[in-house]
């Protein structure tokens, strides 16, 4: 028992003992939005985890809140670890996911109270930050800010699209990937990672996991197709989901390898994408209506190759920083070459940030970064502030209110993008103004962690 949380509910860890239980648990709890019946595909994925499939996850990092009076699971969550990249540098994240509670036992603090635990856990795996994929506004109140770009991709109807993409002669086909594919999967994939700023690389032990190391019925599960020429050659890879989602077929990675023409493996990926999607159509009694792409982001080149009917607004993941100091140190590599290549190069002088209860501050000397340590905003200035250009150096060079630095950390917001969001977000003159753009430019991140 990790925590005695009263009234019978005790917080302990996951063992592989609780699988069943606890994959019943999720797919009952997490069914899909207005679902009459529980979800088996939640339970098959909590089950993977649980008996040891996934290539980091153990079952000691679920946590379970448990009823002892009828030795029932009331809530729970699992923590997993990825490493990441931000323009190349790599940062250990931590991830909680399958969070969930009871009806009748929210409201409690029990989701905050497996957070406490999560973050210590995280603390001592050294994760510099944690993401979450998750409902509108909860994760907020646990120290979490919007701020990577998710989906946002364009879509496709399909009336029609089936004859108009069929080739005589396709240039390309598409057939399963195997464990054979691994390294090439981990090479193009890593070629892709180059566009964005923030990515979650697959080396190939993880691309085998993605291909079949996961149980048919999970709903982390995809379905992996190589895109290879006539010849066998491989010219890229398609990774969908294995059945419809209401009327739609949804893609969720789509690459092409070095040097190969994303217009030519168009049709031969939008025909294959039609004809699974009837075969999907025709086993569920159902018809397909739309080609999904949101998943693979707002910046991806294949949205540029063909007409799309639509697109939503991209989503986004929460992140959390919980030493912004110490992560700002590992990124100032990125930071430094960002400056060399900017107006300000060479540029000495100290970015006081506020974020009104504490703050950071960073020294450059000469173009380089000499240090950036926590910074908070004293409170003996005299007078109030206008946000007014100043000589007072205990006054911040801009103010971001809450965690919205975050997103301008993260390249998800420009600074003007903020600046007319948040009416307190306040850059005091145009040195700071040109420092903070140039080091922190607005750049598009495609994320999609091994669950």
């Amino acid at each position: 028992m990790l925590r005695d949380l009263g009234d019978g509910l005790v917080l302990r860890r996951g063992t592989p003992a609780d699988a069943d239980a606890l994959a019943a648990f999720n797919a009952d709890v997490l069914r899909y939005q207005d679902a009459p019946d529980p979800e088996p595909s939640m339970g098959a994925w909590t089950r993977d985890l649980i008996e040891g499939r996934h290539p980091t996850f153990r079952p000691e990092s679920a946590l379970l809140v448990e009823d002892t009076r009828g030795k029932s699971i009331v809530s729970s969550m699992v923590l997993l670890s990825h490493t990441w990249t931000y323009a190349g540098v790599p940062l250990s994240v931590g991830q909680p996911e399958i969070v969930g509670t009871r009806a009748e036992f929210r409201g409690r603090g029990l989701v905050r109270a497996m957070f406490d635990v999560a973050h210590a856990w995280s603390a001592e795996r050294g994760h510099r930050l944690l993401a979450i994929n998750g409902i509108p506004w909860f994760y907020r109140q646990f120290g979490y800010e919007m701020a990577l770009e998710l989906g946002g991709g364009p879509r496709l109807y399909t009336v029609g699209l089936a004859a108009g993409v069929r080739q005589p002669t396709p240039p390309y086909r598409l057939r399963p990937a195997t464990g054979a594919d691994a390294p090439f999967l981990a090479a193009t994939s890593a070629h892709a990672g180059r566009r964005y700023l923030v990515t979650a690389p697959r080396d190939a032990a993880a691309w085998r996991y993605v291909v079949s190391g996961r149980s048919a019925g999970s709903a982390a599960r995809n379905e992996v197709r190589i895109v290879e020429s006539e010849a066998g050659e491989p010219a890229g890879y398609l990774e969908h989901v294995p059945k419809l989602w209401g009327p739609g077929l949804h893609v969720r990675e789509l690459e092409a390898a070095a040097g190969v023409s994303w217009r030519a493996v168009a049709y031969p990926v939008l025909a294959y994408l039609c004809e699974t999607g009837e075969a999907y159509a025709r086993a569920a009694k159902t018809e397909l209506g739309l080609l999904d792409f949101w998943l693979l982001g707002s910046a991806h080149p294949f949205a540029g190759v063909v007409q799309f009917s639509s697109s939503r607004r991209p989503y986004a993941f929460y992140l959390r920083a919980p030493d912004l100091p110490d992560l700002l140190r590992r990124l100032t590599p990125v930071l430094e070459r960002r400056l060399a290549e900017s107006p300000l190069v060479g540029h000495t002088g100290d970015v006081r940030l506020s974020f009104f209860r504490d703050g950071v501050r960073l020294t450059l000397d000469g173009g380089r970064i000499k240090s950036v340590e926590a910074w908070p905003p004293p409170r003996t200035v005299a007078g109030l502030d206008f946000s007014l250009p100043s000589a007072d150096e205990r006054r911040p060079s801009a103010m971001f209110p809450g965690l919205t630095f975050l997103q301008l950390l993260f390249g998800y917001r420009s600074l003007a993008e903020l600046e007319a969001a948040f009416a307190d977000c306040v850059v005091r003159g145009q040195e700071p103004r040109a420092l903070l753009e140039a080091l922190f430019p607005k750049q598009p991140s495609k994320v999609w962690p091994i669950l």
